[in-house]
This record gives C-alpha cells, sequence and structure tokens, in this order.
C-alpha cells in the first residue's frame, strides 16, 4: 500500500492509500480505527475495497480535521482517477462543512481543485 499525506493548508489532514494489496488489510482496518471506526465497520471498508474493482473510500473524523481515502484495484487508469476524484469530492464536502463554506461558492470550487493538484503532486510525480 502507498500512503501519502495531504496538507491542507494547515487546517486539515487527507491520508491517501493507494496499490493496496490483500496483506493491506490490518493496516486499513488499524487506520480506520485510528480515525473512531468500530472493528466492524473498518472490517467492512475492507471488504468494500477487496470485493470489487473500481472501490474507493472516504472517512472523515470531523473533530480530527481528518480524513481517510483508499482507492482500490481499477479496470482502467481513468477508472482509477475517476475514483480518486469521486472520494476528494467526499473530503472536501466535509471540509466545507466543518469551515461553514457554502457548496456553490468559488471557496468551495478552489478547494476542490486544491485538493486535486495536491493529490496529483503526489501519486503523479511527472504532472509537476
Amino acid at each position: 500500500m502507498q500512503t501519502e499525506y495531504v496538507d491542507v493548508r494547515g487546517k486539515w489532514g487527507i491520508v491517501l492509500c493507494y496499490d493496496l494489496d490483500l496483506d493491506d488489510d490490518i493496516d486499513i482496518m488499524n487506520y480506520m480505527m485510528s480515525l473512531g471506526s468500530d472493528e466492524e465497520g473498518a472490517y467492512k471498508a475492507v471488504n468494500v475495497l477487496f470485493g470489487q474493482e473500481n472501490a474507493g473510500l472516504c472517512v472523515t473524523n470531523m473533530a480530527l480535521r481528518m480524513s481517510l481515502i483508499f482507492i482500490g484495484d481499477a479496470d482502467s487508469a481513468e477508472q482509477w482517477w475517476d475514483t480518486l476524484s469521486h472520494e476528494l469530492y467526499h473530503a472536501q464536502q466535509a471540509i466545507i462543512e466543518y469551515y461553514n463554506v457554502p457548496p456553490d461558492t468559488e471557496k468551495a470550487a478552489w478547494t476542490m481543485g486544491y485538493l486535486m493538484r495536491k493529490s496529483v503532486e503526489l501519486v503523479a510525480p511527472p504532472c509537476r
């Protein structure tokens, strides 16, 4: 499992995990439980991630201002990026909700752009 950390200007953290392997199940459960999930919820997350292609998951703990994003196997590069952007959207929604930013504003849109840019810089170094 590859793990990257996205610092959202010192106000929020996103742990981005990808290239998951079946041997990562315990690590995934530990990440989930560190964010407040119970063992049953963590087990369900593992089943989602390894039970189908094109699966992703975003879990947020508002009190910690932290989101976890897991990107499972995809059937194409396009689908992998679609899944990443989908899960980043969930993280963005948590961030703007926490900071009371209306979703239909430029600030909300720029937050999404920031999350995508930082993620691309981390997982696709040639894009830098």
